[in-house]
């Protein structure tokens, strides 16, 4: 699906911009990292947000550029955290330097974005950016505390993703409201729709980490049930009568002896995949409805083909392994 015309030259080329800082021992790490860049889809939603009402454009680049350095801050240190070796498909900054570096870069792209934002003078944005990364620190602890807990609630699912992802989705589109001249109402529908939207793209995510193959994914496939990260397929399969039991003991194995073909079974077999997408296509449902009251127009209509790109595209990359096949499964 084509996406609407963003300015993601526009975007990076001011990125390599507040990011250059001369030093010759910071500028191959920020290039390396520049190289591989996602879709922006947070970046993308802010400018989105910004276009249907009168905005200042300068003040919409900063600020996509802004939750973008604090997207890849929090994947920076995600890596880390994770012991993940890949990111977007080449070697994550913790694998190609090391740890302490890591965590310095993150710091770095945190410290820019501030600055960045600073240079615009908009108080509440920053108010909001920074208690939106407050929750993203706190659903990180959440998840480490949770870590391998079989026990977990959906309630407390839905609480970690919210402070993980959804709440900078979120962000987002709240903050492209504001710095445009939209009415307070309609920024607080945006919001709701970047926040069913977190939720949903969260959901695909942990269903591809389970099913999906690591080049599909672009970074390690399992990783977060190596880590101990009970996600929601696994929450609804553990509930199951039939297969409760046996992926209870299978989950208790230590993760080098994991049989994930078998794994991939249970969930499929279980139901489990299939309950995620649908509660997935709900949040995504819940989206679009948020959307309803707005006059169409490209910035809207293009909003609702964000949630049908990310159907198509991540459920495009769903794997899993059928009578000793792997099986591509496109919704």
């Amino acid at each position: 699906m084509k996406l609407y015309p963003f300015p993601a030259d526009s975007v990076r080329k001011r990125m390599r911009e507040v990011l250059s800082t001369g030093n010759p021992q910071v500028e191959p790490i920020i290039d390396y990292l520049l190289e591989s860049s996602g879709k922006m889809l947070r970046p993308r939603l802010l400018y989105l947000a910004a276009s249907p009402y009168p905005h200042d454009p300068l003040m919409v680049r900063d600020m996509c550029v802004a939750v973008e350095l604090i997207h890849l801050a929090s994947l920076v240190h995600d890596d880390v955290i994770d012991q993940a070796l890949t990111r977007r498909g080449q070697e994550s900054i913790n694998s190609r330097y090391n740890n302490k570096t890591s965590v310095l870069t993150g710091d770095l792209l945190f410290a820019t974005a501030f600055n960045l934002i600073n240079q615009h003078p908009f108080p509440r944005v920053m108010d909001q950016i920074t208690r939106t990364i407050q929750l993203m620190c706190q659903g990180e602890i959440k998840q480490l505390s949770l870590a391998f807990d079989l026990d977990i609630s959906e309630e407390d699912y839905y609480e970690k993703s919210y402070s993980k992802t959804a709440c900078l989705f979120a962000c987002s589109c709240r903050v492209g409201a504001w710095i445009s001249s939209m009415p307070e109402k309609n920024a607080s529908l945006l919001e709701d729709y970047g926040l069913y939207l977190g939720y949903a793209y969260q959901i695909i995510d942990d269903i591809l980490d389970l099913v999906a193959d690591s080049q599909a994914l672009g970074k390690p496939a399992g990783n977060d049930l190596k880590e101990g990260n009970i996600t929601l397929p696994l929450i609804y399969a553990l509930k199951t009568k039939e297969y409760g039991s046996l992926l209870r003991k299978i989950l208790a194995a230590d993760y080098s002896q994991l049989d994930t073909r078998e794994l991939k079974t249970i969930l499929l077999d279980s139901g489990a995949i299939e309950y995620a997408r649908s509660i997935s296509r709900q949040f995504l449902q819940k989206a679009l409805a948020s959307l309803e009251l707005f006059p169409v127009g490209p910035a809207i209509k293009e909003m609702k083909n964000i949630a049908l790109f990310i159907m198509e595209e991540y459920y495009a990359r769903l794997s899993y392994v059928n009578e000793g096949e792997l099986v591509k499964v496109v919704n």
